[in-house]
């Protein structure tokens, strides 16, 4: 990705952070506002809410509910409990009218647990469901693994990937296959020279409806047919559900903030200190009582403005459209399968997906089926730059209203969504993600997760190399094409001769070979990421906009 590419529409998670004084993300959003959110994420997953909302008794429910519990807002050291006053409250309740506007009834898609996250429930109905899990039971018994974890990728985007300098990519309107370098690198860390995952070309058609171009990685396109237009008309019910969060996240559409401006202090006769300088006793307890007198110090926290909400929720200023046009998605379907001897998932780590040469602006999940396990969620959070307009050093001020003090890493946690059968979700690929950690209901008995992944790549930048370009990899696929197509006559012998001199095919084993470091180049990436990147340390004396 060129650094004019970085500045069109979307952003992306594939920056150098250190680079940017105050760190990379969206501003902070106080605590309050992440209590407010939670509030009105908890709203909105009840039943009907878009309609219930209008009723007296739902308002008045909800007004009880709001304020009579302590919302616990994670921080990236602590947690802090946070009460919502009736005026904040209330501004929940009105936004609900722009959450309502946002909701389209026709494709059942709705804003989520934060901004830019979009959900939509039964995407397939009873009968597709039941063919696909039919579908992805047969892709099961043929996959073989070699690990002992409880996590299996069904359709695994890191086997048979591009190679640079090996795998042979169509040129010159397929007169020529070559392979071909890798992209010069521009930093440290956020792109691989070695390896790029292979999506797949699709059509989305005026209609919403669209048609895959071209095959899934790994996916055998005659063995699975019936798969293939399952997931294609799965991946129709996806078409607005990114559209909507590639609106969101688009450069003319600014994150709405609830909660404006910074603290203001009330009172400021603090301690005084010791007399002498060498009253060493004094000066220690001069230092707590200043510790402790920053912390409890009246403060004016900011707040939602008096007038309450404003009306703008649901307004944009540019609508993203992905109709009639070719797409590129990354198609990912795993397993997490617990037994009794191995009865829990601890969770995976914080990460986005891929790196800068795949080029993902968007993540589309859908969970197909799960069964006998316990609360599965998916956790979000943000990149965020320091918080503006504080005094230097002022740990104070910045940890009850922002809830960041000096050394904390710049993220704020946004939410968690709980898993269930049939849920799809689109998020933002410059928001990290995890799996939470579940166990077994019943340790007697297995228990499973199913989910489809379409990572989505940039549309609005020069497309990667797909599988339009590169022809399947996968020396088994060749070796039966020949088996099928050829005299039945020839000897195996020929037909591994002539699979032995085609170019561009990879055994199984080179294939988990070169799989194995790919995942070594992508734990390392998340890593870096996170350092320079997520977990940018916030430096209390040295901010972009410090108040003299």
């Amino acid at each position: 990705m060129s650094s004019k590419d970085q500045n069109m529409g979307y952003r992306h998670p594939f920056l150098f952070g250190i680079h940017y004084l105050g760190g990379v993300g969206d501003a902070p959003r106080t605590l309050v506002d992440l209590a407010m959110s939670q509030l009105s994420a908890e709203i909105r997953r009840s039943d009907n809410w878009w309609q219930a909302r209008l009723l007296k008794d739902f308002r008045s429910h909800w007004t009880d509910e709001g304020l009579a519990r302590i919302w616990r807002v994670k921080t990236p050291s602590s947690v802090v409990d946070v009460k919502l006053s009736t005026r904040q409250v209330d501004y929940v309740l009105d936004e609900l009218d722009g959450y309502a506007t946002l909701r389209d009834e026709h494709t059942r898609c709705q804003v989520s647990v934060f901004d830019r996250i979009w959900q939509a429930e039964t995407l397939l109905d009873n009968e597709k469901t039941s063919a696909l899990i039919q579908g992805i039971t047969h892709l099961r018994l043929s996959t073989k693994s070699d690990s002992e974890d409880v996590t299996v990728n069904l359709i695994d985007p890191t086997l048979h990937s591009l190679v640079f300098n090996r795998s042979l990519v169509s040129q010159l309107n397929g007169r020529r296959f070559r392979p071909v370098p890798p992209p010069p690198k521009t930093d440290i860390y956020t792109l691989s020279s070695r390896f790029q995952l292979l999506p797949t070309d699709i059509f989305i058609r005026i209609d919403g409806t669209t048609k895959f171009l071209s095959y899934i990685n790994n996916l055998h396109p005659q063995h699975h047919r019936t798969t293939y237009d399952l997931l294609q008309q799965l991946f129709d019910g996806f078409v607005p559900l990114f559209e909507n969060a590639l609106t969101d996240l688009h450069r003319n559409n600014p994150m709405y903030h609830r909660i404006p401006g910074p603290s203001r202090y009330t009172v400021w006769n603090e301690p005084e200190a010791p007399e002498h300088s060498d009253d060493d006793e004094g000066w220690i307890e001069y230092e707590r009582e200043m510790r402790e007198w920053a912390l409890k110090r009246p403060i004016n926290l900011p707040d939602v403005q008096t007038s309450g909400y404003s009306g703008n929720l649901h307004k944009r200023r540019h609508i993203v459209k992905l109709r009639n046009r070719v797409v590129q998605v990354i198609t990912r379907v795993m397993d997490i399968r617990l037994t009794p001897d191995r009865p829990a998932f601890e969770g995976n780590k914080w990460h986005v997906e891929g790196m800068r040469g795949e080029r993902i602006v968007a993540c589309g999940f859908h969970c197909l089926s799960m069964d006998n396990i316990s609360n599965p969620k998916l956790d979000f959070r943000m990149a965020v730059s320091y918080p503006r307009g504080f005094s230097a050093g002022d740990n104070g001020a910045t940890m009850r209203t922002w809830g960041m003090r000096d050394g904390d890493s710049c993220h704020q946690y946004i939410g968690q969504v709980p898993t269930h059968e049939g849920l799809s979700l689109v998020f933002p690929n410059i928001y990290q993600h995890r799996q939470s950690g579940f166990k077994l209901d019943d340790p007697t008995k297995d228990g499973y997760l199913t989910a489809i992944w379409f990572l989505f790549v940039d549309p609005d930048i020069q497309p990667t190399i797909s599988t339009s370009l590169v022809a399947p990899q996968q020396r088994g696929w060749i070796h039966e094409a020949l088996d099928i197509h050829l005299d039945k006559r020839l000897p195996n012998e020929v037909l591994e001769a002539i699979s032995d001199h085609t170019e561009g095919l990879m055994t199984r084993q080179e294939a988990f070979d070169y799989r194995d470091i790919l995942l070594r180049e992508l734990d390392s990436f998340t890593a870096a990421s996170n350092s320079y990147h997520f977990c940018i340390p916030f430096d209390i004396w040295n901010g972009p906009e410090l108040v003299p």
